[in-house]
């Protein structure tokens, strides 16, 4: 009885195994990136994937709109971006924050000589007095505009980097680990981190997969959600050298916090476990 278990046993695993298959996602095999760190973990824990395909070859440099419709045309399996109302009711997200929430902290990109621009800004009312530039389309600008800031936009992101130059807007607000990596690429600028503020709202990023792909998506929540309870998924966070190096070079805990409300948060997203968040205070 006890070898014929085992025999079954090893014969399911085998069946299985013969019928993994790669993940399909966007980037390129040569990103080192957050997303795809997770992703390779979860393919290493699947039943059902032995290897990840990246299907924009090594470039992974394609319009967004092409990802998702190449979602959309099950060409690709799994994308991740910013939320929106629109994507999730577009698309099935995996509702764990992949940079637990640090895409929603801010922190601005200035003109060199505007390093100190916001050093005597404590109220919320004074900061409204400077206009920030933002992508036209993009979730921020509408959150931003939702808490009465006066936005400077541009269609196209390289466009905003010449507005602050040309003084169209006085910052340009970014995810805690972005700006320096910017800034390196647009030296020809000459711009600078300001290191006074911070400004705070509920943006996070997700996996999606296709609408219709339920069984993807309860794989997904599964493996990702065993990886929170597990410990992995924060040391793969803290061990990202993207992120590792923007809490370094941030010195969040040394800047003035200003709290902005998302109010197009889906109730999915309102009702996300509070572990799920970068803590702010405990873990900084």
């Amino acid at each position: 009885m006890k070898l014929g278990c085992i025999l079954f046993a090893l014969s399911f695993s085998l069946v299985s195994a013969a019928f993994a298959k790669p993940l399909r996602i966007p980037d390129s095999s040569s990103a080192d990136k957050l997303p795809i760190t997770l992703i390779k973990e979860f393919v290493a824990r699947s039943d059902q994937f032995d290897s990840v395909t990246f299907i924009y070859g090594s470039s992974g440099d394609v319009a967004f709109s092409k990802t998702v419709a190449d979602l959309e045309n099950r060409a690709l399996d799994v994308l991740w971006t910013a939320t929106t109302t629109d994507y999730e009711n577009n698309m099935q997200a995996i509702y764990i924050p992949i940079y637990r929430g640090l895409l929603g902290m801010r922190i601005p990109i200035v003109e060199q000589s505007n390093l100190n621009l916001f050093r005597d800004v404590k109220q919320f009312d004074a900061l409204k007095k400077f206009i920030p530039c933002q992508g036209k389309l993009w979730a921020d600008t509408k959150v931003l505009e939702a808490n009465q800031i006066l936005v400077a936009k541009s269609v196209k992101y390289p466009n905003l980097f010449d507005m602050l130059e040309g003084e169209r807007c006085e910052y340009f607000p970014r995810a805690v680990f972005e700006p320096w990596a910017e800034i390196e690429r647009m030296s020809h600028f000459n711009l600078a981190v300001e290191p006074n503020i911070l400004l705070r709202y509920t943006m996070p990023m997700f996996f999606f997969v296709h609408k219709k792909d339920a069984a993807l998506a309860r794989h997904m929540n599964s493996v990702f959600g065993d990886m929170v309870e597990d410990g992995t998924f924060n040391r793969l966070f803290f061990a990202d050298g993207q992120v590792k190096s923007a809490l370094a070079k941030s010195k969040l805990g040394q800047r003035r916090l200003f709290e902005l409300d998302n109010p197009y948060l889906s109730k999915s997203v309102q009702n996300i476990p509070k572990h799920y968040w970068f803590d702010l205070l405990k873990e900084q």
